[in-house]
């Protein structure tokens, strides 16, 4: 038989991620057996588990294997890789900023189904529900609404939230990022926007979209960080 291309191995594997025919166990199969089964090569195969990484589909973990990724609908409309983008403080470390973090909502909620649709966390899981205003030399300049899945994340409060949940996550809980799938857009500012950010004549918001996931394939993240669009800009380089 001829040997397969990675291309077809790499659509075989997706669509079968796609329909969840390897969910039970959250892994696709060794290496040595997508080779044998494809007939195809190594470069072949890990050539098509790097374009199913690049999807956002799959994560390597050395010692695990090849994770998949907590996919829905909703997870899969995000495609926009803005690389090692970091969050809106870091985007402007060449300027002289005073910057100052308010938590203004703290609540822990149960997931319905409106906030599934939204987030794409699975309806009964309870989130930490929280909104920090970052202000820039006074200027409320970004709302950050997270939801944070409490069970993959347990003992947030709003004093880590006013400082850093990241850090917290990464040091404390000793939580491995696997893969941060971003969503910028533009959107009409909404009531929270309007009460929370020093928007001036703008009747729009910028809008980065941000679900996390951990090294077992878990989300436990989904945050909007909605921005003032004239405030800031997002900068990246690509290397081919």
């Amino acid at each position: 038989m001829v040997e397969k291309t990675f291309e077809s191995i790499y659509t075989t594997l997706k669509d079968r991620i796609l329909a969840g025919k390897y969910s039970i166990k959250m892994r696709l199969p060794i290496e040595d057996d997508l080779i044998a089964e494809f007939e195809a090569s190594r470069y072949a195969v890990r050539k098509a588990i790097r374009q199913l990484a690049d999807d956002g589909l799959v994560y390597s973990v050395k010692g695990r294997g090849v994770v998949l990724l907590e996919h829905t609908p909703q997870t899969q409309k995000f495609n926009l890789n803005l690389g090692q983008l970091a969050g809106i403080k870091a985007l402007n470390t060449d300027k002289t900023l005073d910057y100052r973090t308010d938590v203004v909502s703290f609540t822990q909620e149960i997931v319905d189904a409106d906030l599934s649709t939204k987030t794409a966390f699975e309806i009964g899981i309870p989130v930490y529900a929280i909104k920090r205003v970052r202000l820039f030399n006074g200027k409320r300049a970004v709302i950050d609404i997270n939801y944070f899945n409490a069970q993959l994340t347990p003992g947030i409060n709003a004093e880590i939230a006013r400082k850093s949940i990241y850090h917290y996550l990464q040091h404390d809980l000793k939580i491995k990022i696997a893969v941060v799938k971003r969503m910028l857009r533009v959107d009409s500012a909404e009531m929270v926007d309007l009460k929370y950010l020093d928007l001036g004549q703008n009747n729009c918001v910028g809008n980065m979209i941000s679900i996390a996931f951990n090294d077992t394939g878990r989300q436990f993240e989904y945050t909007e960080s909605h921005f003032i669009p004239n405030e800031f800009v997002f900068n990246q380089l690509i290397r081919n």
